[in-house]
């Protein structure tokens, strides 16, 4: 944030980043890295869907030095909506930011260009599109840029799509949706050498490919 004018840095809404996270012990150790460095963000809540792995422990860990994370635990596998549902109720942030917890490559200024916009331009959502990371990733980024789970918006724009389309892994779609109809305005935010694993590293073959087809 060093870069910004003074004028900026006084007018900065209170920002909140959740992650969602389901079996990332590693990942989540390495998004948490980078996510801490940003110093504009208030909160970061994570918000363990169920792991069966260590990632809540990950989360504790990193907890013991910096102060601003949190974690929430559901005992059993809601799915992202209900993620970031839980993570949404428990902040008072302006604006939020939500982020995967897989994702290889993330440095503090792809994080700092998804909400800066927001306070600059007026806008009232980014989403975070993968170019040069892996070629599956940017592929579905490219052809379905809408499933894209970096996102940066108001909180009220948030609390306003509907919850019920979101529930289990229509998020992104419920969010894209209200957009839509609401006439926000929003921008592609490219993250150049981003990407993340595909969901059949997490879940298996044949989980990996119902959860695909459920978002889809």
């Amino acid at each position: 944030m060093d870069h910004l004018p003074n004028s900026t840095e006084k007018i900065l809404p209170t920002i909140a980043a959740i992650i969602p996270v389901y079996n990332e012990e590693q990942g989540i150790r390495a998004v948490l890295e980078i996510v801490c460095q940003v110093s504009a963000i208030q909160d970061i809540i994570v918000v363990d869907d169920g792991s069966m792995d260590g990632s809540g422990r990950a989360v504790l860990r990193a907890q013991e030095s910096e102060g601003r994370i949190r974690l929430i635990t559901h005992p059993k596998n809601r799915g992202k909506g209900q993620a970031v549902f839980s993570g949404l109720s428990n902040t008072d942030a302006e604006v939020i930011i939500t982020l995967d917890a897989d994702l290889r490559g993330l440095k503090t200024h792809h994080i700092e260009n998804l909400y800066l916009p927001l306070i600059t331009d007026g806008l009232d959502m980014t989403i975070g599109i993968f170019r040069g990371g892996k070629f599956y990733t940017d592929f579905s980024h490219w052809a379905t840029p809408w499933l894209s789970g970096q996102r940066c918006l108001w909180k009220q724009n948030l609390q306003s799509i509907c919850w019920k389309a979101a529930e289990g892994y229509g998020l992104e779609t419920a969010i894209t949706v209200a957009s839509l109809r609401k006439n926000w305005r929003c921008r592609k935010i490219i993250w150049k050498g981003v990407s993340h694993p595909p969901s059949e590293a997490h879940r298996g073959l044949l989980g990996g490919v119902v959860n695909r087809s459920i978002m889809y």
